[in-house]
């Protein structure tokens, strides 16, 4: 795997942390300046871990939040490289798809967003993430479901986003995850309280949207669009042509419809 790293000398690397970070910042936001729906302020959370930590915004504000806390964030390559971090961040290279370094019911808080869809073995992943939090703790999954795009886009976006579901599914991902999250956690018996929220995303907004949802919406975009770019330049000979990605980014830019992308937000509390 190519190596990735956030060391800052250039401009691209530059470009994709800025979008990560907007991201986050758009999610809390919503959140109402949290970082997440579940009741964790007020609390004392000692040892938190993210999933998947990206830029390292989440990390980071969960840092700045609970200052007493640990906050262990990994990431399969090294991401946070070259970025300063509070002192009670504490950065590790770890494969979430493997075995994780960590005690069972160590954390208060574990946290992953928008990961879990791109894994070829998610169930395990999220089963073995809930043998992590603590009793008494809260699992926190945040994650999408790809088929609201094909149900609610044009043609060009219908078309690209069938075949990336597809493609993920030959691979053992799953894009449309976001609405069985709930129900996974349900299955694993290891949660006395499960709360989720599904939220439909304006991808496309025609300026009628609260003006939290079209930040939201105006975050995601590109990651479609640098997701479909990707998909193009990948898998030219499965269908996903320059052609066709052209039309799903004209759609997308000019507002063809209005398009929504469906989030869903779910916090569980360990028995």
């Amino acid at each position: 795997m190519e190596k990735s790293t956030y060391t800052l000398k250039t401009a691209r690397e530059i470009e994709e942390k800025n979008r990560l970070d907007e991201v986050h910042f758009a999610f809390r936001e919503y959140m109402d300046g949290k970082i997440c729906f579940a009741p964790i302020y007020g609390t004392s959370p000692t040892k938190i871990l993210e999933l998947g930590c990206g830029s390292g915004a989440w990390a980071i504000d969960a840092a700045n939040d609970f200052p007493d806390a640990e906050i262990i964030a990994i990431d399969l390559s090294q991401t946070l490289e070259g970025i300063p971090l509070p002192k009670n961040v504490n950065f590790q290279i770890a494969d979430v798809t493997q075995n994780f370094p960590f005690k069972q019911s160590s954390f208060d808080v574990v946290h992953t967003r928008l990961v879990l869809m791109h894994l070829p073995n998610a169930k395990d992943v999220l089963e073995r993430a809930a043998k992590l939090v603590k009793p008494g703790g809260w699992l926190l999954v945040e994650d999408l479901d790809m088929r609201s795009l094909v149900e609610s886009g044009g043609p060009g976006v219908s078309q690209v986003i069938t075949r990336y579901i597809e493609l993920l599914q030959a691979r053992g991902a799953d894009a449309e995850i976001g609405r069985k999250l709930e129900s996974m956690l349900k299955s694993t018996g290891s949660f006395s309280t499960i709360q989720a929220q599904r939220v439909a995303v304006p991808v496309c907004d025609d300026g009628s949207a609260p003006q939290t949802m079209a930040r939201l919406g105006a975050a995601l975009k590109p990651v479609g669009k640098k997701l479909a770019a990707g998909w193009a330049q990948r898998f030219s000979d499965q269908g996903i042509t320059q052609e066709l990605k052209k039309q799903f980014s004209e759609e997308l830019d000019t507002n063809f419809r209005e398009v929504m992308l469906d989030m869903h937000f779910v916090w569980a509390q360990r028995v």
